[in-house]
């Protein structure tokens, strides 16, 4: 109770200022929009519970857990990791919901978490008073991706408890600051904002106070993984992901036509992932159209998960040249496997890792430096297996998920989960 006195008085004592009394009146507007818009939609129509929502459980979760997509690409993977974390620390499985089905809500139920995929409760056109009241019986709900800022829009007067848990920095952060003037209402609305990345901090800032931010890394399972070299003897580079311009396939072919001809001949380097839908395919036929003038250069598409452990296997040397990118799973199961992490600094990882000690570090879109971190790893192949061992120490220090699940214990003194 006193805690609380104190918290209040200090708002209080900060509106002395004037930018303070600017962002207060935002959040006093935002709260009684809200209270307004529950109010109108909850009393002009019957309790009764969202019909179109199958549950395979027969409990109530209590906590739901809300991403864009059920893709497998980064997001959809921390928040499988989320639910993993709050399971174990309070023996209830979440739901989890999304406006877009996909591979990665198998994965889920697998898992025994009940999973929906309701556009609806994206949507202010569509929203229901059904889906009001189910999403009102839930105790706590975490919003897990900027890109879902649609449901918190629709509900932030709604939920009980609120949490936003943000993995986007600056790109996505505009492209959400230009589709809506809203942004610092639905921040307003949250108890409390957890980042899974430090690139996310200066962001966040522009919409919320540094005492509601969190950091929150994810935690990845230990995996076994056996090392094959390539049966050729060379040493392989990967750059997975989406051929995206955001990921960085051209410097890192850029890269690849500086080395000289001799070093080139030495060494694989694969480009392994696919286009996004609608986005990236003109980038991609261009990657593709450039790798093929390049003998030592593979292009791997739409790997199913059986081929990609035989991809990563042999890779020694794990690629990120991403020119915007929190904190990509992919070097993180590179920790795991004791490879070398050769990242972009404009990655999250790169906060963390020590240059050639853990792993190594080129800076951004320069492909002159990756480049010669490739020459070096080329000319020293024994420094391979020491940068690998540090980086799995990193790994184990930052991204074990035991670590994960502390760390959530630790924030969970200040958001009430799931009781």
């Amino acid at each position: 109770m006193m805690l609380k006195l104190w918290k209040l008085f200090s708002i209080l004592w900060s509106l002395r200022n004037q930018e303070n009394r600017k962002s207060f009146i935002i959040m006093l507007r935002g709260y009684f929009r809200s209270i307004a818009y529950r109010s109108q939609i909850l009393a002009a129509h019957p309790d009764k519970p969202y019909k179109d929502v199958t549950l395979h459980s027969g409990v109530n979760p209590k906590i739901l857990l809300v991403v864009h997509e059920f893709s497998r690409t980064g997001v959809p993977h921390a928040v499988l990791y989320l639910a993993r974390a709050l399971f174990s620390l309070h023996g209830v499985r979440p739901a989890i919901l999304s406006p877009n089905d996909g591979s990665m809500r198998e994965a889920f139920e697998q898992e025994g978490f009940p999973t929906i995929v309701a556009p609806s409760f994206f949507s202010s056109r569509d929203c229901t008073p059904e889906a009001c009241n189910y999403v009102a019986s839930f105790e706590s709900i975490i919003v897990t991706s900027l890109a879902a800022f649609d449901f918190i829009r629709n509900f932030r007067g709604i939920c009980k408890s609120l949490t936003w848990w943000i993995h986007e920095t600056d790109v996505s952060f505009s492209a959400v600051a230009n589709t809506t003037a809203d942004l610092p209402y639905f921040f307003a609305a949250c108890e409390s904002i957890w980042l899974g990345s430090p690139l996310c901090f200066p962001l966040a800032l522009r919409y919320a106070p540094p005492e509601k931010l969190h950091l929150l890394l994810y935690g990845c399972s230990d995996e076994a993984l056996p090392h094959h070299p390539h049966e050729s003897g060379k040493i392989v580079f990967s750059i997975f992901g989406s051929v995206e311009r955001r990921k960085g396939q051209d410097v890192f072919l850029d890269a690849i036509e500086l080395l000289s001809e001799d070093l080139r001949r030495n060494a694989i380097f694969r480009i392994v992932g696919s286009p996004l839908p609608h986005e990236s395919s003109r980038y991609f036929k261009k990657i593709r159209t450039r790798a093929a003038r390049i003998p030592e250069v593979e292009c791997i598409e739409n790997v199913p998960s059986g081929r990609l452990v035989e991809v990563y296997a042999d890779t020694n040397v794990f690629v990120s040249a991403s020119r915007d990118d929190p904190m990509p799973i992919v070097i993180t199961q590179g920790l795991i496997f004791s490879k070398v992490c050769l990242c972009s600094s404009a990655i999250g990882h790169a906060q963390f890792i020590k240059n050639r000690k853990n792993g190594l570090i080129f800076s951004n879109e320069s492909a002159e430096e990756l480049s010669a971190n490739m020459a070096w790893l080329i000319r020293n192949p024994t420094e391979l297996a020491t940068l690998g061992k540090g980086g799995r120490e990193l790994y184990e220090e930052y991204f074990l998920e035991s670590v994960f699940v502390n760390n959530l214990a630790k924030l969970n003194r200040d958001v009430q989960i799931g009781h």
